[in-house]
């Protein structure tokens, strides 16, 4: 016989037992709503870097880096062949003009200048026994000018007696003496005036004499002097003030005509050389101020080169340096440059946001008054300098933005700061 089975009817709460954890969900979203408000994302503050909005004179900076190079350089270059037998400089010592670098040596040259100098002195004895030899005849010449002239004086003062007793009819004078002394008179004239002619010859002579004594004395001179200065060279010697860079040669080592010896640079004036981006170059201009930054101390400066050309990327500038040197600079020291481009009088700025770039529009994060929440905003970008923008529109004076990275929430209209 079959029993009844009794049907106990369920408890509510087992029925509708869905009902409490919904009930319980809409709670905490109206509570989490209540905290939230719209933001859809939680960040916490200390993983933030903001910054506020300022308004005045705005500096447009392009930042490069660079070296420091000497105004003046010079490469010492060897004047003669030799071997180095002493170095008397290392690099990064203090020389003055004329300071002797490095000895070479080269005992053929020696031995040339001893030659050249017996040979200087065989020229010069024999010039002067020639020129004493030419002296003498001169002399007997001169001497031999002035016999003739007394003996014509002699023959004139006779003829002129025997003329003025002619003259009177005097027959004490024959007409054949008469004649006899005017053929005299005739013959001493011609031979003083012969011998007048021989002296001129000889001046001549002994003129033309000198100057081949001269050609040649001076021919074996010039390689005299010639040898000293090579023999000289030998002692290399600085060729300005400055401090050695580079010093090319060692002990023992064999040294052609033109091979560079060492490197001096002037220490006391040097210019930057900066390397610009390509991108940024076009806003750079000869004249613009520059300050140099050795990380010690700030230099001021003005552009006074631009290259033309493009290296891999980057453009050369030439900075001169405007103020007085400090301590620590040097050729080859390694700067940052700010280069002022442009000064943009009362406007928007502020520190520039993380991957902000200059002439764009943005998304930046605006943070509310009481700092809890932070809502995106689309702002116009101006001219970008090193560590700060131009803001164009989009925030006012006193807003407070993220500039640190952004791109892990940029989805989120806005956020909830904790």
């Amino acid at each position: 016989m079959d029993t009844k089975r009794q049907i106990v009817p369920k408890p509510l709460w087992k029925k509708y037992w869905f009902v409490m954890p919904f009930a319980v969900m809409i709670i905490a979203t109206f509570m989490l709503k209540n905290v939230l408000g719209n933001a859809s994302f939680v960040v916490e503050m200390n993983e933030l870097v903001t910054a506020t909005v300022e308004q005045g004179d705005f500096r447009v900076n392009v930042r490069a880096s660079g070296l420091l190079k000497p105004l003046n350089i010079r490469w010492v270059s060897a004047q003669v062949s030799g071997r180095v037998e002493q170095v008397n400089f290392k690099p990064g010592a203090m020389v003055h003009e004329g300071d002797v670098l490095i000895e070479l040596s080269d005992p053929d040259l020696q031995r040339e200048l001893e030659k050249s100098s017996w040979e200087l002195k065989a020229i010069e004895a024999e010039n002067f026994a020639a020129l004493v030899g030419l002296e003498s005849q001169m002399v007997d010449l001169e001497n031999s000018v002035v016999e003739a002239e007394l003996s014509y004086q002699m023959v004139k003062l006779k003829l002129n007696a025997e003329t003025l007793l002619m003259e009177q009819g005097n027959a004490t004078v024959s007409a054949l003496d008469y004649q006899k002394s005017q053929l005299a008179v005739k013959q001493k004239i011609q031979y003083w005036q012969a011998q007048q002619q021989k002296v001129d010859k000889m001046k001549a002579n002994m003129k033309a004499s000198k100057t081949a004594q001269q050609a040649r004395l001076g021919l074996v001179d010039n390689n005299y002097r010639r040898v000293t200065e090579q023999v000289e060279a030998l002692q290399v010697k600085a060729t300005m003030d400055g401090v050695i860079q580079q010093v090319s040669l060692e002990l023992g080592e064999r040294v052609k005509v033109g091979d560079s010896v060492a490197l001096i640079a002037d220490q006391q004036a040097l210019f930057a050389e900066l390397q610009v981006q390509e991108v940024k170059i076009r806003n750079i201009l000869i004249g613009q101020s520059v300050v140099i930054d050795t990380r010690i101390s700030l230099i001021k400066g003005k552009v006074i080169r631009i290259d033309p050309a493009v290296v891999g990327g980057m453009v050369q500038v030439d900075v001169e340096l405007l103020s007085k040197l400090p301590a620590e600079v040097r050729p080859d020291l390694t700067i940052d440059g700010l280069i002022e481009t442009s000064n943009i009088e009362n406007t928007l700025f502020v520190k520039r946001p993380a991957f902000a770039a200059g002439h764009q529009q943005t998304g930046l994060y605006k943070l509310t008054n009481d700092q809890e929440f932070a809502h995106k905003k689309m702002v116009s970008l101006g001219e970008s300098s090193v560590n700060q923008i131009q803001i164009i529109s989009g925030l006012s004076v006193g807003d407070q933005i993220i500039i640190s990275d952004t791109s892990a929430w940029q989805e989120h209209k806005e956020i909830m700061i904790n």
